[in-house]
């Protein structure tokens, strides 16, 4: 009975480590999963995609001419500490975005740089960064 038991053991021992030693691995992978990445692939280089991201919003009010003067003068500012300044109008505001980081903490180290400057400046989800205005 032992030696019943023993071959029992010993069998499926002995044919695991003739696999072992072929060590032949084949992976088979679906057609839908290559499409998917290829997808993945070409929208990760579009141009004109945008992504989600955090910014530092430092004006926002409905008088173009103090929009205008705004940039220009963040440009001036800001130009050691971020080069992207980048304004938008939505009906009826005008708003300055400075910055784009993929974190928040990262938006947070601006916003205490320029806030002696822009004290009114706030931390917000940015849906109209581009990036290439990523660091």
């Amino acid at each position: 009975m032992k030696w019943i038991i023993l071959w029992l053991i010993f069998i499926p021992v002995l044919a695991c480590a003739q696999y072992e030693e072929e060590g032949i691995l084949r992976v088979t992978e679906e057609s839908s999963i290559r499409q998917l990445l290829d997808h993945r692939k070409a929208l990760n280089y579009q141009r004109d995609r945008k992504i989600k991201a955090w910014s530092v919003q430092i004006y926002l009010g409905r008088d173009k001419y103090e929009a205008t003067k705004t940039v220009s003068s963040a440009k001036l500012r800001l130009r050691n500490i971020t080069p992207s300044v980048e304004w938008f109008y939505e009906a009826p505001y005008y708003r300055i975005y400075v910055g784009g980081f993929y974190t928040k903490l990262e938006a947070m180290r601006l916003l205490h740089q320029i806030l002696p400057q822009y004290p009114s400046a706030i931390i917000f989800k940015n849906t109209e960064v581009r990036p290439s205005d990523l660091p």
